[in-house]
This record gives C-alpha cells, sequence and structure tokens, in this order.
C-alpha cells in the first residue's frame, strides 16, 4: 500500500510504502520521495553525469530521394507538383510508380489503371482511379 505522509499530503513530495500483508514479510514501512529526478530516499535528488549521451541523431528521411535517374522530388509534370502531392501517395509507393515508368502527375492521371496495378503488387485498380482523380483535383486547385 502506497501513502503520502503529512497534512497537506498533495504538496509533499514525500511517499511512505507499507508492506500490509505478504506471505514472507512482517508488517513494515519504508519512507521515499517522488523528486524531479525520480524517486529518492531524500528531498534533494541530483541529476548524474550522464556519460555517452554527446551523440549526433542520424537523418533518417531525406527529401530528395534518388530512383535512377529521377529523383522523387523532380518528378513533376504539372507544373511545381510532384506524385508525393497526391494525396494517397507516400515517397515509398512513389518510388514503385517511377520504376514502373510513371513519372509525373500527368503520367499518372493517363495511366490506364488495370494494367499499373498488374505490374505493382499491393495496389488495385481502384486504389490508382482515386490517385489520378485526387491528381486532378490538385491540378484544378
Amino acid at each position: 500500500m502506497f501513502k503520502t505522509k503529512g497534512f497537506s499530503s498533495n504538496n509533499s513530495l514525500k511517499r511512505r510504502a507499507v508492506i500490509v500483508d505478504a506471505p514472507d514479510l512482517p508488517p513494515e514501512e519504508a519512507e521515499f520521495y517522488i523528486t524531479a529526478v525520480g524517486i529518492a530516499d531524500t528531498e534533494k535528488g541530483e541529476v548524474p553525469e550522464a556519460k555517452g549521451l554527446d551523440f549526433e541523431v542520424e537523418t533518417l528521411y531525406e527529401e530528395e530521394q534518388v530512383v535512377g535517374e529521377v529523383s522523387v522530388e523532380e518528378s513533376t509534370g504539372s507544373g511545381e507538383y510532384s506524385l508525393i502531392d497526391v494525396k494517397g501517395i507516400g515517397a515509398g509507393m512513389a518510388k514503385n510508380l517511377i520504376k514502373n515508368g510513371v513519372a509525373s502527375v500527368d503520367a499518372l492521371i493517363e495511366s490506364d489503371p488495370e494494367q499499373l496495378a498488374s505490374k505493382i503488387s499491393g495496389i488495385s485498380s481502384k486504389m490508382i482511379n482515386d490517385w489520378q482523380a485526387n491528381a486532378i483535383a490538385l491540378i484544378n486547385a
């Protein structure tokens, strides 16, 4: 059982742990404090010096991803729009589309959904129809 200790228990950092019923332990109490650095046995907790935490974070996602000779950023056909600007198409799917000959938004609109769906696994002709509708809406916006 855990309890707060003192009259103003909401403001107190002091807590009490009580062993009420344990098969192999007698009833006992222990006081502890909840501090900014965690649980401590005193009211003032100190943050230890952490060694080895001065590292640089790798870049996990690059804005420009190159696929063959055409990059995802360069896969434009309708002015300033790329394949990843079309709702429903991410960078990975844009790579697959480029590999299969659809390197621009215009090429996506003009492509045959049945034929393209047969080339790329995991997508259906209905999904390609949705992408084409989204691409047309993007261009007309």
